[in-house]
């Protein structure tokens, strides 16, 4: 398995994103933007992103949306939720529903490089242990 990170961002509007993408750029994530929740249905399989970072509400659907994507996907992979404001509720629900996590502006490098790292390391066991699964 590769150590590169590749994550897509799902937004329609730039808001936090270009900040976000920026970071991850420096943190040596590769990243490819959709618009919309149907692009990363059919760029997921083709792609297998370890992350996906998503905005709060999308043209055609929601981070709720995402993160149901992500659990019906063949490979594993980490929804973190974005958001351009502090929402403390919608943290704790986007946790629960399970998102892997949940960023805002201002997107510092220590604070997302811990988080990618964690997340991707996460992706990362889950991937080998369905290969193993698969192999016995």
């Amino acid at each position: 398995m590769s150590d590169r990170i590749f994550a897509i961002l799902i937004h329609d509007q730039p808001g936090p994103f270009d900040s976000l993408r920026e970071v991850l750029r420096d943190l040596s994530v590769e990243t490819y933007s959709v618009e919309s929740l149907e692009d990363a249905r059919h760029l997921i399989p083709r792609t297998e992103p370890q992350l996906v970072f998503t905005a709060t509400t999308l043209a055609d659907g929601s981070w709720v949306d995402v993160v149901s994507l992500a659990e019906q996907s063949e490979i594993p992979l980490n929804v973190i939720v974005v958001s351009a404001i502090k929402d403390v509720k919608l943290y704790v629900t986007a946790l629960e529903r399970g998102a892997y996590d949940f960023v805002m502006p201002p997107f510092e490098h220590v604070g997302m490089d811990i988080i990618v790292r964690s997340a991707w390391e996460n992706v990362r066991h889950r991937r080998h242990a369905l290969a193993r699964m698969a192999v016995a």
